[in-house]
């Protein structure tokens, strides 16, 4: 599965603050936690707040959930949910990281929004990853995924693939800032 890389990553740093964009069910924050207890964890997403229009315009799939299930299920971890649209909470966000998990909108507008926010908290040495690296296919990466952003950056595209539905795979890319 792709997100071992995730799971990977964060056992060998025991990184002192994650930051998760598109906390959806807190399922991968628990995973995430569970193997770095000590983190502290920087979650954010729309959460109740989405909507058939910002699902659309995001190219969202999956159903919402609410801050306080997601809170409910990282009890007894150091954990701060953000609930809004990340063009705006991630803009007021100050805090810093040193572990990025970037999966939430998946528009290049909002992923862009979102790195461009996230690099001034980053720490030395932080582990950064994407997810939404689109291939094959008919998905527009000029307007969906992470494609035309990593471009720009120093980055590598992580070998394990899960199939869309639709035509194409999805992979992660590990950015080195």
């Amino acid at each position: 599965m792709r997100y071992d890389y995730l799971h990977d990553a964060v056992k060998e740093k025991q990184p002192r603050a994650i930051l998760e964009v598109g906390t959806w069910n807190g399922a991968r924050a628990l995973c995430l936690l569970t193997l770095s207890p000590q983190s502290k964890y920087y979650g954010f997403d729309l959460f109740e707040d989405a909507t058939a229009e910002t699902d659309a315009e995001e190219f969202n799939v999956k159903a919402h959930n609410t801050v306080s299930d997601v809170r409910a299920r990282l009890v007894g971890f150091d954990v701060k949910l953000h609930k809004g649209n990340t063009r705006e909470t991630l803009a007021d966000f100050n805090e810093p990281v040193d572990f990025v998990w970037l999966d939430g909108g998946h528009s290049i507008e909002t992923i862009r929004s979102d790195w461009e926010n996230i690099k001034r908290c980053l720490m030395p040495g932080a582990v950064v990853f994407f997810d939404d690296y689109f291939t094959g296919g008919g998905i527009d990466t000029t307007k969906i995924g992470c494609n035309e952003l990593v471009k720009e950056l120093k980055h590598e595209i992580l070998p394990i693939r899960d199939w869309v539905v639709g035509d194409g795979g999805t992979q992660i890319v590990r950015v080195f800032p």
